[in-house]
């Protein structure tokens, strides 16, 4: 059964988790304490490797605050920690050691079975009195601590044997639907498909099927930027009332905001899909021009510069200067310069509402009344993407992406090295003009992911040792961040 219903937006939900963060300070714990922790952890940790929903309903109902069920349906809490479960393709944890946490966070360390490698769990609570969970758990990767055995190195078979295993439990449980890609150096080494494009049509996916890659189409915003710099039009100090008039921005935010702040998520805008969006009908949203009675009034959060905060608006604002400089349409700018050089001609700027062949239909897993259904994301959002995200693509055009990235055919070698560096003196050390930038045992890595109702993506690029993997789903998170979490941790143990 597929259906559309008045429910809390899963995105909603997402955005809060995304938003949250944590402060890790250890300090002293009590006896009590120390037991109190062990045993949340333990019931955690059983619950988990139980595989079971139910079991994960009742260690959630018996721990977890009203705050967050008021926030979300149990059955989306249920489903959000199931994730933990699928990392290890059903293998389950280890339980490690048992950290020393402060009053408001409950940690350890567990091994994970199917990748062999660490994470460092984090409860949130509200004290250590009740133990009561007040937040979203999360886990972070981590090297092996003293004590520990080192994590195996990997052949390059035996970690796609291990993508494999853990894409199969997946499947069989229908908890990933979409397509994954891998190559090193540019050659594909592993690519499936799984689930289905149309549950109406019973339509299969494939490794060519169009996924909506929500905010990862960020990175062709920044691209485009700056291969408008690279040609002379443009300059990353440019302020922005230069190019956008006060029908978009007060002149007072838009004279003070320059075009790297707006890369690099440092201008002090904040994100449009807000109350003023959510009171228009959505197919309003088409053209570029749509958005701005959204942006108008706008006021900043920070001084340009001096913080982070990822900013939907300020995308949406370097789409607009694309335009003014470049004298074509957004989508028509991308499929010039980026698409049509790279080879990708399944990949552009879709109408949700017009025919598009081989395009897969977003959905949302509900679990209800001991009945599965699905939330049909066709007509949800906008009814185009717009340059902070919304762009159509396939796993196999993200390969041809990387291809042309790496060998220069997007922007010289100097820029393309411009590109995967963070812009500290930005406050932005783990943000380029276009990706996130992390530092790893994989070394180098640019990455980008994509979220909302019915999408789910991640690419990253291993600028070290060769490896990019794409993760394109249309099941709502955390479908493809299970699969790239995996991936991500079997990479980092591989042997060169």
């Amino acid at each position: 059964m597929i259906h559309k219903r008045n429910s809390i937006s899963v995105g909603l939900v997402l955005t809060f988790m995304l938003c949250f963060t944590f402060e890790s300070i250890s300090k002293p714990t009590s006896q009590k304490q120390e037991f109190g922790s062990k045993e949340l952890i333990t019931s955690f940790i059983k619950a988990v490797n139980s595989g079971n929903r139910a079991h994960m309903g009742t260690f959630i109902s018996e721990n977890f605050g009203a705050n967050v069920l008021k926030l979300a349906p149990l059955s989306l809490v249920v489903s959000l920690n199931m994730e933990f479960y699928y990392q290890t393709g059903g293998l389950g944890y280890e339980l490690m050691q048992v950290n020393s946490s402060d009053s408001n966070t409950v940690s350890a360390d567990l091994y994970n079975k199917l990748t062999e490698s660490y994470v460092n769990l984090q409860i949130p609570v509200a004290d250590t009195t009740s133990f009561t969970i007040n937040w979203f758990i999360k886990t972070e990767p981590i090297n092996a601590k003293e004590g520990f055995k080192q994590p195996p190195k990997l052949t390059e078979k035996e970690m796609l044997a291990k993508v494999n295993y853990g894409l199969k439990k997946l499947k069989e449980d229908d908890e990933f639907s979409g397509a994954v890609l891998i190559s090193r150096n540019g050659v594909r080494i592993f690519n499936e498909a799984v689930g289905d494009a149309s549950k109406s049509y019973q339509i299969k996916n494939k490794t060519n099927t169009k996924f909506n890659i929500a905010s990862v189409g960020k990175i062709f915003t920044g691209l485009a930027v700056m291969q408008l710099v690279e040609q002379g039009k443009l300059s990353y100090d440019d302020y922005v009332d230069k190019y956008v008039g006060t029908e978009w921005l007060k002149p007072e935010v838009a004279s003070i905001i320059q075009i790297k702040h707006l890369l690099t998520h440092t201008s002090g805008l904040g994100d449009y899909f807000k109350d003023a969006y959510a009171q228009n009908n959505i197919s309003v949203f088409r053209d570029l021009s749509d958005y701005k009675i959204l942006l108008a009034d706008d006021e900043l959060a920070f001084k340009p510069g001096t913080s982070f905060m990822y900013s939907n608006s300020g995308m949406l604002i370097l789409g607009v200067i694309i335009e003014k400089v470049s004298g074509n349409s957004y989508f028509d700018y991308l499929d010039e310069f980026i698409f049509k050089p790279s080879g990708m001609y399944n990949t552009g700027g879709f109408y949700k509402d017009r025919p598009v062949e081989n395009r897969a239909t977003g959905y949302t897993k509900i679990y209800e009344n001991e009945e599965v259904t699905f939330d049909n994301h066709q007509f949800t959002r906008v009814m185009r993407g717009s340059p902070s995200g919304g762009v159509y693509s396939t796993v196999e055009d993200f390969l041809k992406f990387d291809i042309a990235l790496k060998t220069n055919k997007l922007l010289s070698a100097e820029n393309t090295e411009l590109l995967f560096k963070g812009r500290p003196e930005l406050n932005a050390g783990f943000h380029s003009y276009g990706f996130f930038i992390e530092e790893g045992d994989a070394g180098k890595i640019a990455t980008h992911k994509g979220d909302g109702s019915g999408v789910n993506a991640q690419f990253n690029m291993y600028l070290d040792n060769g490896y990019t993997f794409v993760v394109l789903s249309n099941y709502s998170r955390p479908s493809a961040k299970i699969v790239a979490d995996i991936i991500s941790a079997l990479i980092n143990n591989i042997e060169l």
